[in-house]
């Protein structure tokens, strides 16, 4: 063709987008744009699908700078396809939760309604940041506004109240809901299980097979939960080995993690041990990290030796491994060895990373780390915190500095 109109373009993105050629789509797009062909927005919302797929978030973020400039900020189709692709590429860890949040709500303010995508995705975020007060907005907005009533936004819904603490609000709504598939099921039992009530997810295990629903491998790593938030090591192993046995499921990595973390929170590490080693699928770097941390707890010098022997080569710039062991180390009076691993750290040039702990408190998130003075309210802060360290020693609570 001597002469390349959008569509013809747009036609060839899509060809390779539809068989799965996503690189070759990007560059097609890189391509139109040096021969100064106009994209509009089916080519935007083309590639918002491709960078959805990919996970890719930087070359995302430079298309919604594209779609700015082309003043399609306010086309519907355009605003559900940026925030899938925000979910997608898993924003809310890369630290933009409010781009996406404030875009549902222009839709909103604009009186947009907005489809099942486009709720189940903001749901799927609100889910994963936590936020309470969020997640009752969002949950409330849909139930008034009848949204809730198909299964897919329903088990969005569930699970977005779990995450964020208002189980009631999720075993609320579930007993409402009228249609109900293993999605909704498995949403539930999980949401019971990491809020604590175990034998209200196992009971409702139970109703979910009396009503000839086939458990999936997800509402395995809930029952299993359960177990591990409540020590409940024998029935937590006869539920993996049901999986196989009794409903053919392959346990995953993420089963097998659960087992270990099972085995180490009752300070059962040799068992945690012997499981890792006779484990059809290849440990993680969650499988090794638990068991270095119940290590640290346990004060077992040998296995936290083989366990970060893992973890260097599956994670060799994770400082928290190095600083661990040595610390183990310097718990067991072995100074020598901790020394060892300080100087090993320099030598390879790892960076000890410095964690940050967030806390919602009136609708704004704050972020902190230790020994951090720079929050407004420092001097407020410290303060309440030293009355709860008193309150605590008070009550008779013994804190295991070792630990800190």
């Amino acid at each position: 063709m001597t002469r390349r109109t959008s569509a013809s373009w747009n036609s060839m993105i899509s060809c390779y987008a539809h068989s799965g050629n996503f690189a070759e789509a990007l560059t097609l797009f890189e391509r139109m744009l040096k021969e100064k062909a106009r994209p509009n927005e089916i080519t935007v919302v083309t590639l918002l699908s491709i960078c959805a797929k990919l996970g890719d978030l930087k070359t995302g973020l430079k298309i919604k700078c594209l779609i700015s400039d082309m003043g399609l900020t306010t086309d519907l189709i355009v605003r559900t396809a940026v925030l899938e692709m925000y979910v997608k590429c898993g924003y809310a860890q890369n630290g933009r939760p409010d781009e996406a949040l404030e875009l549902f709500e222009m839709m909103k303010a604009e009186n947009c309604k907005p489809n099942e995508v486009t709720l189940v995705s903001v749901l799927s975020a609100s889910a994963q940041l936590g936020s309470v007060e969020f997640g009752q907005h969002i949950g409330s907005y849909i139930e008034s506004q009848e949204l809730a009533s198909g299964v897919y936004v329903g088990s969005a819904l569930v699970d977005m109240y779990s995450k964020c603490g208002n189980i009631g609000g999720a075993r609320r709504l579930f007993s409402k809901m009228k249609q109900r598939d293993v999605i909704t099921w498995n949403s539930m039992i999980a949401g019971l299980a990491f809020n604590g009530f175990a034998q209200e997810a196992f009971d409702l295990y139970h109703r979910m097979r009396d009503q000839h629903f086939k458990p999936t491998d997800v509402t395995f790593v809930g029952l299993l939960t359960a177990c591990t938030h409540t020590g409940r090591v024998e029935q937590g192993l006869a539920f993996f080995r049901s999986m196989k046995r009794e409903h053919g499921i392959a346990p995953k990595v993420e089963h097998c993690a659960c087992i270990v973390d099972l085995f180490c929170r009752s300070g059962r590490l040799e068992d945690a041990y012997k499981f890792i080693r006779e484990m059809e699928t290849e440990p993680n770097v969650v499988i090794w990290g638990t068991l270095l941390s119940a290590c640290r707890i346990h004060s077992n010098v040998e296995l936290a030796e083989v366990a970060v022997k893992k973890l260097v080569v599956l994670e060799p710039n994770n400082s928290s491994n190095y600083v661990l062991l040595s610390n183990i180390y310097a718990n067991a009076g072995r100074w020598e060895e901790a020394r060892k691993m300080r100087d090993l750290m320099r030598c390879k040039n790892v960076q000890k990373l410095y964690a940050y702990s967030w806390i919602e408190l009136e609708g704004a998130v704050h972020k902190f780390l230790v020994d951090d003075t720079s929050h407004p309210s420092c001097d407020e802060i410290y303060k309440a915190v030293d009355g709860l360290s008193l309150q605590l020693k008070w009550v008779g609570y013994d804190p295991n500095l070792e630990l800190i």
